[in-house]
């Protein structure tokens, strides 16, 4: 594992970063830890919390310990209510960076948020996605996934929203919103496959081959209309409604 010196909560703590020296988010969580000794208690802060010091550089510390105990993703089947990948959980920060990100997203592109949820992980999954085009239309889209995990149905949620987009010919931007920071990390960020890797290089085929489209990482949970009604859309599906239709 490889950390940096960040800010979290006023404190410099040791966060957790990629090859290229990223924060490595999982779950929309960064591991940070107060001490570079051998058995420091390695905690899981917000993401949107930790801020890498531009000065530091990435360097190997020796092993420290879980004070959280199983990740966020272990215990995700433990619940009876839906799972859903790469949460960053509400506050008003998250909401005022959601705010700024769709404010500075240009008016003639197409906008869609997508997301996944599960019962269980794995349990019954499904995904949503909600599509904004330029010219005013909208468009829902649920789909019941079977049996499946929380990132599967992240995923696939992707991959119907490029489909759909695809079918439309766009001839501008394409924005694609998701709150799952492992979806990001698969697809734009060069985190490795471990699991799905034909699901991940299908979608990154299909990136590559739709013009304009930029990925973006949303917090999910924060008043942000796209991605809630992405999150109803997912839920549904998990219930196991499927269907695709033009709405007002």
């Amino acid at each position: 594992m490889r950390w940096r010196k960040a800010a979290f909560k006023g404190k410099t703590v040791w966060a957790e970063v990629d090859d290229s020296g990223e924060l490595r988010i999982q779950e929309g969580r960064v591991a940070v830890r107060y001490s570079p000794a051998k058995g420091a208690k390695i905690y899981r802060a917000g993401a949107l919390r930790v801020a890498v010091l531009a000065e530091s550089s990435a360097t190997e510390l020796p092993p420290g310990t879980d004070a959280d105990g199983p990740s966020t993703s272990a215990l995700a089947g433990s619940g009876s209510g839906p799972v859903r990948g790469g949460r960053s959980g509400g506050g008003a920060r998250a909401a005022r960076a959601a705010s700024e990100l769709l404010d500075a997203l240009p008016d003639n592109g197409i906008r869609a948020f997508t997301d996944g949820a599960c019962r269980g992980n794995p349990g019954p999954a499904g995904a949503g996605v909600y599509i904004e085009f330029p010219d005013g239309r909208k468009m829902e889209l649920a789909r019941s996934l079977g049996r499946g995990t929380n990132n599967i149905a992240e995923l696939t949620a992707i991959e119907l929203a490029l489909q759909q987009i695809e079918r439309e010919q766009p001839d501008g931007p394409v924005a694609l919103l998701t709150d799952s920071s492992y979806a990001i990390g698969v697809l734009s960020r060069g985190w490795k496959a471990k699991a799905n890797p034909e699901l991940v290089a299908r979608i990154r085929k299909r990136l590559r081959e739709v013009p304009g489209v930029q990925l973006h990482w949303v917090a999910g949970h924060v008043g942000t209309e796209g991605n809630e009604k992405a999150d109803r859309l997912a839920n549904a599906a998990v219930d196991g409604l499927s269907f695709e239709q033009w709405v007002d």
